[in-house]
């Protein structure tokens, strides 16, 4: 009989109560997650998540343009050197012969009358604010539109400036 109680208290080699106490004794408390409370019922939400603590700022990559944007970059920067040439060939300034001047002289002409026959319907007093400001502006509009026919009949000669040529050089 002693020996079969022997047999079911069997010692093993291994001390598990000694492995369970330097275990305990190494290790570290575990840490509580961070979190915020945010009202005064104690609410409380995850830190990281919520966005108060700086987590991208100190990835390795922050700041850096990426490696895709840069590709595409170098791509139209080679393409705009290459066609850079056949730009600087063209001219800036375009001669506007007669009869191209007389159909802008004719548009501006028709433009201006439109106008006024806009201006010739307006109650002659204007009485609310509204009748005012349609009245002003006809009036800028007409008198921009003479301006532009007196100059235009004054020259003979028109060169028009292309400013977006100009600017891709």
């Amino acid at each position: 009989m002693a020996d079969s109680l022997e047999k079911l208290f069997v010692t093993r080699e291994k001390d598990f109560i000694k492995q369970n106490i330097l275990h305990a004794k190494r290790s570290y408390p575990a840490e509580p997650k961070q979190r915020s409370v945010d009202t005064r019922y104690g609410d409380t939400h995850d830190l990281k998540r919520s966005g108060l603590l700086p987590i991208y700022v100190h990835k390795k990559n922050y700041g850096k343009i990426p490696r895709c944007i840069v590709k595409v970059r170098t791509r139209v920067e080679t393409a705009e050197a290459f066609n850079g040439d056949e730009t600087s060939r063209i001219l800036a300034c375009q001669y506007i012969d007669k009869e191209e001047r007389k159909k802008l002289l004719d548009g501006m002409k028709q433009r201006w009358e439109e106008a006024m026959e806009r201006f010739r319907k307006l109650p002659f007093l204007a009485d609310t604010l509204p009748k005012a400001q349609k009245k002003a502006r006809l009036e800028r509009e007409l008198q921009q539109l003479e301006k532009d026919i007196a100059i235009i009949e004054q020259h003979s000669h028109i060169y028009v400036y292309d400013e977006r040529i100009n600017a891709q050089n």
